[in-house]
Order: C-alpha cells, then structure tokens, then sequence
C-alpha cells in the first residue's frame, strides 16, 4: 500500500493524529490543509502536543467515544478549543463493565473478534446514536468556515468510529472511493509498532494463536470491514451519497458548502 506518511501530524503523545488536507477530488481539487484532523483519543497528549494543536489551528474537538471511555481516558483540553462530547455507540451496548479485551479472552470463537467488528461497522451505519454523532459532526463541518481553522474528530484508537467519519467527510468532498479505502487503511501502517508490542506482550502471557488472531481483528482495520460497512450502506440506502442525503441529513447546499469551505479554490 502507498505510505501516506505526508498526512501524519508531529504528535508524540498519542496515535493515528493525521491531517485529511491534501486528498485530491474527482473533479481536480485538494482538501485545504489545516480544517479537517482525525485521531486517536486526546488523553495522552504532551503540554508540546496541546501547543503544537493550538498553533496549527484547532477550534473543535468532536470525542465520538461513550462515557465509560472519555471517564477513562478524558481528553486534555486545550485553550480556545470547543469540545464536545458525542457517543456514537449506545451505552448499553458496549459492554462496558468488561474491556473488549477481557471479552475476548473469554470467548472460546476464534472468530468472535472479526465478528464483533462487523457488528461494531453495522451499529455505525444504522444505530440512532451513530446517526445523531454524526449529523453534529457535519453541523460542526459546516460552521467552520474560516481558513486555517480545524475540526478534530476521533474516538479511541482513530481507526473505526473515526475512520468512518473520515469516510463519510472525504465521500461528501468528492474524493475517489480508493483514495478514501486507502486513508482507511493507513491505520494499519500508523500503528504497527503498537499492533506488534501489544501482540507480543499478551503471546509472552499465554495467549494462544487463537486469540492473538481475536486481537488482530479487534486492533486494526481491514479491508473486509470496509467492504461490509460499504455493502450495508448500498443495501440499506442505495448508495453513500444516499445516506448522506437520508440519514445525515445533508442537502445539496449543504454540500456544497462543504466543498467551498474545505476545498483549495
């Protein structure tokens, strides 16, 4: 796959913090630089991270994680930066009295973990609280106008719930289908080393083959879960533009809107 490392931004105290400027549209044009940042949660971030985030223009922090995870792992605020909160799994449906991990060990299905991703992907595109996170993701999009001033969007790792965002936005801006799989699956690329250290330490404490492949599946993105988030949406809806329409809410105004704010002239 093509690196994409020109997307990362300089953040050492947290993963997959990438900048969508710069993808080309089908009709020619680029995403500006400096409006559209996705990520991993912002928990971790060195005073350096908070600094470097303000100056490149952060204005809204949009946290797609649930309660259980922003209590865990609160975001650190940054000065003059908008947060807000907006889940897109329900509560009730994360199980979160038990770690995904913890889950994992207990099941006995090799497959329990590629499974449950499918089903995370087809809460995203069909659950309530998924359609509600990001109709206001989009009426955050759409009232940043001015240049130089970025919205930032992630959940826990930045490869799912925000991974989906990312394809929704892109989608909307006119970006090609296969820039945007690859933007998806960047992800992989960005979290390797902690893909590999992770794997490691639970193979050093007994875990077998089985379930080093259930984490696999849980801790990174493939193109299969692209591919069934995709074939929901066209079954359900017709089409991602379709969706946009219907369960987003977008009106063409609205998108182009969208493209005059986010797109280079």
């Amino acid at each position: 796959m093509t690196s994409l490392k020109q997307q990362l931004l300089d953040v050492k105290g947290g993963r997959n913090f990438r900048e969508l400027g710069g993808y080309q549209t089908v009709s020619g044009k680029k995403i500006k630089m400096h409006k559209l940042i996705r990520s991993g949660h912002l928990a971790d971030l060195l005073k350096e991270d908070q600094e470097y985030l303000r100056r490149y223009g952060l204005k809204y922090d949009i946290d797609l994680r649930t309660s259980f995870e922003r209590n865990k792992q609160p975001d650190r605020k940054i000065s003059g930066v908008e947060y807000f909160a907006d889940p897109v799994f329900d509560e009730d449906l994360t199980n979160s009295t038990m770690s995904i991990s913890d889950m994992a060990r207990e099941s006995q299905d090799p497959g329990w973990g590629y499974q449950r991703m499918l089903w995370a992907y087809k809460n995203m595109a069909t659950g309530k609280n998924a359609n509600k996170a990001y109709q206001h993701l989009f009426e955050v999009l759409l009232a940043n106008e001015k240049d130089s001033e970025s919205v930032l969007f992630h959940c826990t790792a930045g490869k799912d719930r925000t991974g989906f965002g990312a394809i929704l936005i892109l989608t909307a801006l006119g970006v090609p289908m296969k820039t945007i799989e690859k933007d998806y699956l960047f992800t992989n690329e960005v979290i390797k080393d902690f893909v590999s250290q992770l794997l490691a330490k639970e193979k050093a404490a007994g875990a077998d083959d089985s379930l080093l492949a259930t984490f696999r599946d849980l801790q990174t993105v493939q193109p299969a879960y692209f591919k069934y988030l995709l074939d929901v949406i066209n079954r359900d809806y017709g089409s991602i533009n379709a969706y946009l329409h219907q369960q987003i809410g977008l009106s063409n105004a609205d998108l182009l809107d969208l493209r005059t704010i986010y797109l280079e002239k």
